[in-house]
């Protein structure tokens, strides 16, 4: 992901940071300058701040209010208003409003398949609280619906990223590995969709933008 680019010196606040948790303590990151050598970090914080700022103008084109979600980065086990968040995941916490990264799972997607596979993972989770501000979370009839649903609007962060020229030739075929590797082995109504469902919903939202998303919150037909 093309990320050089000097972000504006502006005043950031707690609703739209990026935290790391480290040691039990959590500190607030506001990235500067970014280069094409920065850790997986500093690309979450600048990919951060660009999927807010994309959902701030796709919120005001529906004439909703776009509340920010705080995003914490943590190592090992900790303590969440949703329960303990182990290694090797990423969550969406409703009670809080909040999303969490473990780092040693984020950084091994960026080793193994690259840095937009990792953006890719926390587009997800902002889909999650996009389902939740726009109430569709509470009118779909299985979970796996929301989880498609949040990888079609992944898909749909990608297409706005590509538009404004950000992404590399290798994002997209990332972001694809990423949602193949996500997927369940076997189909589950209350799991996350099969390696294929999950790679069609994350390109429709790619191909076919925010309102082909919203078909996951009443659809049936769609599972085979």
């Amino acid at each position: 992901m093309k990320i050089s680019v000097r972000l504006p010196r502006r005043r950031q606040s707690s609703r739209s940071g990026l935290y790391f948790i480290l040691c039990g303590v959590t500190l607030a990151v506001q990235a500067v300058f970014l280069t094409p050598a920065q850790a997986i970090q500093d690309k979450l914080t600048f990919a951060s701040r660009d999927i807010n700022e994309m959902w701030a103008r796709q919120f005001q084109q529906l004439g909703r209010s776009w509340v920010s979600p705080r995003v914490y980065i943590y190592s090992g086990r900790i303590q969440t208003p949703c329960g303990v968040m182990n290694n090797w995941n990423a969550q969406y916490c409703p009670r809080n409003h909040s999303i969490y990264l473990n780092e040693p799972f984020v950084r091994r997607i960026n080793h193994q398949v690259g840095d937009f596979a990792a953006i890719t993972v926390l587009a997800h989770e902002y889909g999650h609280a996009v389902q939740r501000l726009l109430g569709l979370s509470t009118v779909s009839r299985y979970p796996v619906q929301d989880e498609l649903q949040a990888d079609c609007f992944a898909g749909f962060y990608a297409q706005d990223a590509n538009r404004r020229k950000l992404l590399d030739p290798g994002d997209i075929p990332e972001a694809t590995a990423q949602s193949y590797a996500s997927g369940d082995p076997a189909f589950d109504l209350n799991a996350h969709g099969t390696p294929n469902q999950r790679v069609r919903a994350f390109h429709l939202g790619f191909d076919q933008g925010f309102q082909s998303c919203l078909s996951y919150s009443t659809w049936h037909q769609r599972f085979r």
